[in-house]
């Protein structure tokens, strides 16, 4: 399936750094649409389908270079930027969503951009690249995604600030993995 979204976007002219921008406005898209569920919880489902497709576009910016052989260092700068801009939208949108807590939707931002932070520095340091943990992004957004599906069918007044408490402990958690696997590869 991916495939052949991404051949259909390579034939639609979409570069891999378009595919990355367009990331990252379903990401904010997602964050507004959380907002918005103090209005209707239709929004729920707006921001699991917005989150699911952010994550695609996250997967078809590297396919997209990959297979036009335009791989760059500024792609690759704009894919992470991208990415941390789309996180912080999701994560402070879900804080301020119906029956949560903005709060725990910043500190989970915070979180969510340290995970990534251990990653580069470790990187910068001379190690590889750990994208692994307990919370790393694929988990994060799955469990955004089903979570906002339960508060769509039925809302569960604590969900949301659970869910934020959680990607919070869980990225920190991925933290104290990151940086322990990275200083055992650079000692």
């Amino acid at each position: 399936m991916s495939r052949w979204a991404v051949e259909k976007l390579i034939r639609m002219g979409i570069t891999p750094n378009q595919a990355s921008l367009i990331g990252m406005l379903l990401g904010m898209l997602s964050g507004l649409s959380f907002y918005m569920t103090r209005n209707a919880s239709v929004f729920w489902f707006i921001g699991a389908l917005l989150v699911f497709l952010r994550s695609a576009f996250n997967i078809f910016d590297g396919m997209i270079a990959e297979q036009t052989n335009n791989r760059t260092p500024a792609g690759a700068f704009l894919n992470d930027f991208t990415d941390r801009i789309a996180d912080v939208f999701m994560l402070v949108g879900l804080g301020y969503a119906h029956l949560s807590n903005p709060t725990l939707g910043h500190i989970a931002a915070i979180m969510a951009l340290l995970t990534a932070l251990v990653r580069i520095g470790g990187k910068a340091a001379g190690s590889r690249m750990y994208y692994g943990g307990i919370m790393s992004k694929p988990i994060r957004m799955y469990l955004i995604i089903a979570s906002s599906v339960i508060m769509a069918l039925n809302p569960m007044e604590h969900l949301p600030s659970a869910l934020l408490f959680i990607i919070s402990v869980g990225s920190a958690i991925t933290v104290v993995q990151r940086t322990w696997w990275i200083l055992k590869e650079l000692s």
